[in-house]
């Protein structure tokens, strides 16, 4: 099960790796003492890939555990940890560790395929929740030699207000984003006033598509790197009509970001791996094949941190593995 990872110009063979970190979870993480043991995980991993993923999607862990209970999937050796923690916009906030070096990797995974798309940063404005989410974004940043400027959002308890402005129609959803996040429009527009380096804006998509109306004139902005409730195919065709890069992404609290590719009106995204593993799971409980809808699955396999999550109010397509991201991602996610 050799797969080659561009973004660090290595082969991994994932059967050897994934034992490694199967084997360090059940000598130090809580709760995966108590669920696997060394003879489990020679049955779960010796086999194809693709029966690797099936056995390890049997493995999933009840997200609530992640609100009160975060600490059990903390490894004994890890130090130097960051707490990371989801946005709140879909309900009660969940929380794991990342260590440094999964902060420094998810900043190189994003650093290479930007550069690939083309992206020369010279600074960046960075609007998100504060958490990791920050971190890494600055890194990128710091990575392509540019200056970050992040600018925390308040997102919890978000998704109803968007929701319920979003059925009004676009004039009541410019007037509600534009009041619920004053403070932070302000500062994003003094940013792009006073340096004339920034290029580059990650931001909410409900921010971007009326640029215009909350930071003036889009001055020297080239590329965006976009997220959040709601972004769509649709979406996507209106920010490329105002700016010259626009790059999808799938950010999850446990892993960070999967960077999308948009092509015939799809929505794909790909994870970092192998530290990432995606899937689609059918209500059989089947992996789902390359076009198929399920929920979409996550495999968090990392020394820091051991996850499999399935996401049930979601659902996706399987998409196939592209020579830029050589795995497998998820299509048109939807919630």
């Amino acid at each position: 099960m050799e797969f080659y990872v561009p973004y660090e110009g290595r082969k991994v063979d994932v059967e050897d790796y994934l034992l490694s970190v199967l084997k360090l979870h059940i000598a130090e993480t809580p709760y995966w003492r108590v669920k696997l043991s060394p003879k489990l995980i020679e049955e779960l991993v010796s086999c194809s890939f693709e029966e690797t993923v099936y056995n390890l999607s049997r493995l999933v862990v009840d997200q609530n555990l992640l609100r009160t209970r975060w600490m059990d999937f903390k490894p004994k050796s890890l130090k130097n940890a960051k707490c990371s923690f989801s946005s709140g916009t879909t309900g009660p906030q969940k929380y794991c560790l990342w260590s440094m070096d999964y902060v420094e990797k998810q900043a190189k995974y994003l650093h290479y395929y930007l550069s690939r798309m083309g992206v020369k940063m010279r600074s960046a404005v960075i609007q998100g929740p504060t958490s990791v989410y920050k971190d890494v974004n600055e890194r990128v940043v710091q990575l392509f030699g540019g200056i970050p400027y992040f600018v925390g959002l308040r997102v919890e308890g978000l998704k109803p207000i968007i929701e319920d402005a979003a059925r009004k129609g676009p004039a009541e959803m410019v007037r509600v984003v534009k009041e619920f996040f004053a403070p932070e429009i302000e500062k994003t527009r003094r940013f792009l006033e006073y340096d004339s380096e920034i290029n580059f804006m990650r931001s909410a998509w409900m921010m971007l598509a009326p640029f215009e109306q909350f930071f003036g004139d889009k001055r020297n902005i080239e590329a965006v790197m976009t997220s959040g409730l709601g972004y769509t195919a649709q979406n996507h065709e209106l920010l490329k009509q105002k700016f010259k890069t626009v790059i999808p992404s799938y950010g999850y609290f446990a892993f960070g970001d999967a960077l999308g590719k948009y092509a015939n009106g799809n929505m794909d995204y790909y994870p970092a791996f192998p530290y990432t593993i995606f899937a689609v799971t059918k209500p059989d409980g089947e992996l789902a094949k390359n076009g198929e809808k399920g929920n979409p699955l996550f495999i968090i396999a990392r020394k820091d941190l051991l996850l499999v999550l399935k996401e049930d109010n979601e659902t996706a397509e399987k998409a196939p593995p592209t020579e830029e991201y050589p795995w497998n991602g998820i299509r048109n996610p939807k919630r």
